[in-house]
């Protein structure tokens, strides 16, 4: 139940959906780690079971089980969701249970969402709580300025759909490197499956245009990977594509680093 009072602080959910955020276990923030340290059970498919058996002091159950039992990805996040909600369930008046992910628990979290839905059919409650996103790592990383004006698809989303983009504006395409994927764990060509994405993106943008594909770091003893190219010659980057790889189009009106500090900061005479 949302309050109406915005003085009064939210009621206890039963069940927390958490992202460590991009950058993984050490950006975790104050409201995440007190909440992990009290949590009656964590449920996460992330590669920090060890960290969070170390400050939980509840039940710690690693979903890779769930996620690597079949090839059908709908299927193997809706197990997930089902498992957290049921946790928010055995918890309900005894404390609460946390739902964790990577980046933030409800961008490109399927799972986040379904148990949203569901929580009222349930009878529990479900609260997310903000965390970094691969939007917030890519500003920092990429340094292109795209705060005033960005159009952000899922890769999928944005094919499927033709969306027509505003070039002179910059566009974000989240799951390029899983763009085309039908099953977990797929083999296949990455440049056969990504062409009809890269081949569309050519007959929208000038050859010339600054292209990115950003590989966000999810742990902290990794850095971002930044490949650079253009839209004419996009087809290199799938060499370098990874799933969950973010693709960057620049825009014709974008704002560099360099053109806003010659602007703010203009060189003497």
């Amino acid at each position: 139940m949302k309050r109406e009072d915005l003085r009064v602080p939210d009621a206890q959910a039963d069940l927390y959906l958490v992202g460590l955020g991009i950058g993984g276990f050490d950006r975790r923030s104050v409201e995440v780690d007190n909440l992990l340290k009290s949590a009656q059970k964590v449920l996460h498919l992330t590669a920090f079971d060890a960290d969070l058996r170390r400050l939980s002091a509840g039940d710690v159950v690693d979903l890779e089980q769930v996620y690597g039992t079949g090839s059908d990805p709908r299927q193997a996040y809706q197990e997930m969701a089902t498992q957290a909600l049921l946790a928010g369930v055995d918890a309900r008046g005894k404390g609460y249970a946390c739902f964790l992910t990577y980046g933030h628990p409800l961008f490109l979290v399927d799972s986040g969402w379904w148990i949203e839905q569901a929580a009222a059919e349930y009878g529990i409650t479900v609260k997310a709580i903000p965390a970094t996103s691969f939007l917030d790592s890519l500003l920092i990383d990429l340094g292109a300025r795209f705060d005033r004006a960005v159009q952000s698809y899922e890769a999928n989303v944005f094919f499927r759909y033709q969306i027509q983009p505003d070039i002179r504006f910059p566009v974000v395409l989240s799951q390029f490197g899983s763009f085309g994927v039908g099953r977990l764990r797929q083999r296949d060509n990455l440049y056969g499956r990504l062409a009809p994405l890269t081949r569309r993106l050519r007959d929208l943008y000038p050859t010339d245009r600054p292209v990115a594909a950003v590989l966000s770091a999810w742990r902290a003893d990794m850095a971002p990977q930044i490949a650079h190219t253009t839209v004419g010659e996009i087809d290199t980057l799938a060499s370098s594509s990874h799933s969950g790889m973010s693709l960057y189009i620049g825009g014709s009106e974008e704002w560099t680093r360099s053109r806003r500090n010659s602007i703010l900061y203009p060189r003497p005479a």
